[in-house]
């Protein structure tokens, strides 16, 4: 947990040649509040965003941890809108670690057509239960099986008037399997997934479907591997970062379902523009050069301060019934950073490279404010 920051010493043992394993942990307030700052949101919602979130540490003395989140547009006006709230909860249990996770949102936007404008909102809410379990673990590696079932329930409207493609109710059952391992100063981990569409908890039914309608019954296939190499170079202290997830359905897919490309999560060059599909994903790469800060004014606020070069890249399956929205994305982006104990900010020049005709170029700049408690 964070709020413990334990350490390991090996101590002479009271067997000759043996070793005692001594654990010192220097415990912290195991709670920690933070608010943001960021113009990460959508022009057609609000741009401009505040969020803020809770973290406890241990609350029932179980080991457990509870976390809660929210946001909302920093300028909400009569046509666009958005908010959002998550709460999330897991529980050790030996081997096991159960959890559960709860999101809603909310948006409001305007649409034009011909001219007339039209007015648009939603909401959504999701419930997710876990349960994960260690099946091996030595002092390399950790290996663990999952399963879990997610309940997600959408609404959409235009003008008032309920859109029933759009508004769903999506019960999915979820197997997975995690393995993490540290090669040397490099860590590693592969994560891969099903996600099946089932009839439980009040699911629609699939109907039947025809040519290009979305399939309640999908199934759907996820893998992210990870890598981060922290290493000194003339001096310096870098890291590389990389980081490659994808999905495959041969089904049609509901919205929330489906992979996006495009924004500060996924190919950094996109803001606006975004492609969306049944099957894709995206890899990200990044070197970060961090330094430590020497201004004596300077350190009661900020602690270190760096840059990072990223290079992020996004492709979308051609199906059959997805015209044109498919294709390669690429960019590049430049961030400047720092942070301290109370307070953290960055800046990211992002520009937009490869694209299909359908993508107008962009350079967005994304600005993120933090502060800690």
């Amino acid at each position: 947990m964070p709020s413990n920051q334990a350490q390991m010493e090996l101590t002479p043992g009271q067997v000759v040649g043996g070793s005692d394993v001594v654990v010192k942990n220097t415990p912290q307030k195991p709670w920690r509040a933070n608010l943001s700052r960021t113009n990460e949101g959508q022009r057609s919602t609000g741009e401009q965003q505040w969020n803020a979130g809770l973290e406890w540490d241990n609350p029932l003395g179980l080991a457990d941890q509870f976390s809660l989140r929210g946001g909302h547009d920093a300028i909400s006006d009569r046509q666009k809108a958005s908010r959002n709230a998550s709460l999330a909860y897991s529980l050790p249990w030996g081997w096991w670690t159960f959890s559960y996770l709860y999101n809603t949102s909310e948006y409001r936007s305007v649409a034009q057509a011909s001219n007339i404008n039209f007015k648009q909102d939603g909401d959504s809410q999701n419930h997710q239960f876990k349960a994960e379990r260690v099946v091996y673990r030595d002092a390399l590696s950790k290996t663990s099986l999952n399963a879990g079932l997610s309940y997600l329930r959408t609404n959409n409207y235009v003008e008032d008037s309920k859109l029933a493609l759009s508004s769903n109710r999506i019960t999915e059952a979820q197997f997975g399997i995690n393995h993490g391992r540290r090669v040397g100063s490099a860590f590693i981990n592969i994560d891969l997934g099903m996600q099946q569409g089932i009839g439980a908890l009040d699911a629609q039914g699939s109907h039947d479907p025809g040519p290009g309608q979305a399939d309640a019954r999908y199934r759907k296939y996820t893998g992210t591997l990870s890598y981060l190499h922290p290493f000194q170079l003339w001096g310096e202290n870098l890291s590389f970062t990389s980081l490659a997830t994808g999905q495959r359905s041969e089904d049609v897919l509901f919205s929330s379902q489906r992979t996006s490309l495009g924004g500060s999560s996924s190919v950094r060059g996109y803001k606006d523009e975004f492609l969306s599909g049944d099957s894709g994903g995206y890899w990200r790469n990044e070197v970060r050069l961090t330094r430590p800060v020497t201004l004596d004014w300077l350190r009661p606020v900020f602690a270190e301060y760096g840059a990072a070069a990223g290079y992020d890249q996004g492709v979308i399956r051609n199906d059959r019934y997805n015209g044109d929205q498919h294709g390669r994305l690429s960019s590049n982006s430049f961030e400047l950073f720092t942070r301290g104990q109370h307070v953290a900010a960055s800046v990211t020049f992002a520009r937009s490279l490869e694209r299909p005709d359908v993508i107008e170029r962009e350079a967005p700049i994304y600005f993120r404010m933090d502060f800690f408690l």
